[in-house]
C-alpha cells in the first residue's frame, strides 16, 4: 500500500478496487496515452537520417507502423509481453518487416548497429537513478553507428513536495467493448526529482454488470536539463539540441524538455 495515497488508498483498504496492471490492458493503455504527442517529430528526424531504427520503449507499437510507411529498417524493445503482442496486433500482417524484442532498455542487445534512436513519451519516468539512466545512454551508444543519432524526451524541472489535486484523465465509451470510462489521475511530490502517480479507473459495462475500479501506481523520474545532458555527454554523445517542444523552441522551462543528441566520432 506504500505506492497508495488519499482515494486510491481508501478504495484498497475497504476492499472497493483491484490494483491493475495497466500493461497487461494494452487497448486501455493506448486509450489513455492518446494525448500523449511527438509522433510526427519522432518520424521525420527518424526519416531524415534513413537507415535503421529503434523505437526504444516501443509499449504498444504506436510509432511503429508510421517508421515503417517513412521506409525505415525498424526495430522495437519493450519490457511488458502485453505490449509487444499489442503491437504485434497493431502491425498486422507488417509485423514479420519489424524486429520486436522483448527485453530491458538498460540492458539490450542488437546484433546490428542502427542509424537512429527513438526514446518518446517520456518513457525515461522510469529510469529512477543516474546509474539507470546512464546505463540506457550507453547501450544506445553501443548500438549506434559513428555519427548516429539518439532523440528523447522526458520530465523536466523539479516537483512540488506534496499532493496534488485530482485531475481527468480519460472520460469516454471503450471503441470495442463500449465500456463505459472513467480515468481520474493524481500526483503526489515525493522529492523534487521524485513524483508518485495514482490512478483510478473506473469501468462501467454496457451490459448489466457490476461496475469494476482500479488502481494503479507509477514511480516517476523527474531531471534537471542540464543534468540530463551531463549524462548523455558521459556516454559518448554530442548534445545537439535541448527542446522545450516538438516545435524545437530552445527549452525555458516547463514540465517537459525534448532532447536530441549524436554519438561521437571516433
Amino acid at each position: 500500500m506504500d505506492d497508495y495515497f488519499g482515494l486510491a488508498r481508501e478504495l484498497l483498504a475497504k476492499g472497493r478496487a483491484q490494483i491493475a496492471d495497466p500493461y497487461a490492458q494494452a487497448e486501455l493503455y493506448d486509450l489513455l496515452n492518446l494525448q500523449v504527442g511527438g509522433d510526427e517529430f519522432y518520424v521525420e528526424f527518424a526519416k531524415e537520417r534513413g537507415g535503421r531504427v529503434l523505437d526504444l520503449a516501443c509499449g504498444s507499437g504506436r510509432l511503429l507502423p508510421q517508421l515503417l510507411d517513412a521506409g525505415l529498417e525498424v526495430a522495437g524493445l519493450d519490457l511488458a509481453p502485453a505490449m509487444l503482442e499489442r503491437a504485434r496486433r497493431r502491425l498486422g500482417e507488417r509485423a514479420g518487416q519489424v524486429e520486436l524484442v522483448l527485453g530491458d532498455m538498460r540492458g539490450f542487445s542488437f546484433g546490428q548497429p542502427f542509424d537512429t534512436i527513438l526514446i518518446p513519451y517520456c518513457s525515461l519516468i522510469y529510469m529512477h537513478s543516474d546509474a539507470d539512466r546512464l546505463a540506457v545512454f550507453q547501450r544506445c551508444s553501443q548500438h549506434l553507428r559513428e555519427g548516429g543519432w539518439l532523440a528523447f524526451d522526458f520530465l523536466a524541472g523539479a516537483v512540488e513536495v506534496g499532493e496534488g489535486v485530482p485531475s481527468l484523465a480519460l472520460q469516454g465509451i471503450h471503441p470495442f467493448t463500449e465500456e463505459l470510462l472513467v480515468s481520474v489521475v493524481q500526483i503526489k511530490g515525493l522529492a523534487r526529482d521524485l513524483r508518485l502517480l495514482n490512478q483510478i479507473n473506473y469501468i462501467l459495462p454496457k451490459e448489466p454488470k457490476p461496475a469494476q475500479v482500479t488502481v494503479f501506481a507509477s514511480r516517476e523520474a523527474v531531471v534537471q536539463p542540464e543534468h540530463m545532458a551531463d549524462l548523455v555527454v558521459q556516454a559518448g554523445f554530442e548534445v545537439a539540441g535541448v527542446y522545450g517542444s516538438f516545435a524545437l523552441e530552445p527549452y525555458a522551462g516547463g514540465e517537459t524538455c525534448l532532447m536530441v543528441a549524436c554519438k561521437r566520432r571516433g
